[in-house]
């Protein structure tokens, strides 16, 4: 994308979302006015990519044309991904790296003082390192981030009185087991739902979390540990992963359904729904047969 000297931020939203970067031109404009940015967007060629927050284009804008380094964290990525993410651009070492997570300098608003990990506190997006930029400076930029991506909601609002990191935990696991759009807020319904009645969550995600691998047996979901979602009741202690906007949305606007089950129904991702216990076993052998478990 080439930024001409005197474009406004709506002509320069205009080129970004024909570009496919970002999907609402006057969103564009509202957040570069928000945070003051409007004006001080630098011209210059960027390579940017498709899908990328507002809040990442208009920092890379604001900062002008870069000689650095970019990485892209998917939505989904553990710390650990990230760190290996970012280590792989061959800026930093994984010590430098991995210090810099464990860093008392980080500024991370949201996080419960009893909590030392960033699991779900780090944005998923594309970055930029520039030559004088430290570890540091890279990890805080995507704490950063997510408290940009919060300030959009109403928090005060989240589902059961939940706090901001709560919502992260939620959102999560929403992250991991939707496989297609339509099913977030639905699966941020059955959360909601069996956290009201006081049951074990049940999410396959948070064992695979805390076991480390998929294909879960049945010792598996016996494990100990306090991410095991069917042996606890309650939220699992942290986040799991990091969350992308369009699940911590979900998580923020649940779907309105009295659901307390989902299967996978389809080979590109669909899940069905249920309150029924019945209805989730027959479900369930349908997708057994169908090779779907």
């Amino acid at each position: 994308i080439t930024v001409a000297s005197g474009q406004s931020s709506v002509e320069i939203g205009r080129a970004l979302r024909d570009a496919g970067v970002v999907d609402s031109v006057n969103r564009f404009r509202d957040v570069a006015e928000e945070r003051g940015l409007d004006s001080l967007l630098k011209p210059g060629t960027y390579k940017l990519t498709t899908g990328m927050s507002i809040d990442a284009v208009l920092d890379i804008l604001a900062r002008g044309p870069s000689t650095g380094v970019a990485f892209t964290v998917p939505e989904g990525y553990t710390v650990d991904q990230i760190v290996a993410k970012i280590v792989a651009t061959g800026q930093f070492s994984k010590a430098e790296v991995t210090k810099a997570m464990g860093s008392k300098e980080l500024i991370v608003p949201h996080r419960p003082k009893r909590v030392t990990s960033l699991e779900g506190l780090l944005f998923p997006d594309t970055y930029g390192i520039e030559e004088d930029d430290t570890a540091l400076a890279v990890v805080q930029a995507m704490a950063d981030r997510v408290e940009g991506v919060l300030s959009h909601y109403q928090l005060s609002t989240a589902p059961q009185n939940l706090s901001p990191y709560q919502v992260l935990i939620v959102a999560s696991m929403i992250e991991r087991e939707a496989k297609v759009d339509a099913d977030r807020a639905k699966i941020a319904a059955v959360v909601y739902n069996r956290l009201g009645k006081g049951i074990p969550l049940q999410i396959d995600a948070t064992v695979e979390y805390a076991v480390g691998h998929a294909r879960l047996t049945a010792k598996d979901l016996k494990s100990p540990s306090k991410y095991n979602t069917y042996a606890r009741v309650g939220l699992p202690p942290t986040p799991i992963a990091s969350p992308g906007e369009e699940a911590i949305k979900a998580a923020l606007r649940p779907a309105d359904g009295d659901w307390l089950y989902y299967v996978l129904a389809s080979k590109t991702g669909e899940h069905a729904f249920t309150a029924s216990y019945q209805e989730f076993l027959r479900l369930k052998e349908q997708a057994k047969a169908k090779g779907l478990l």
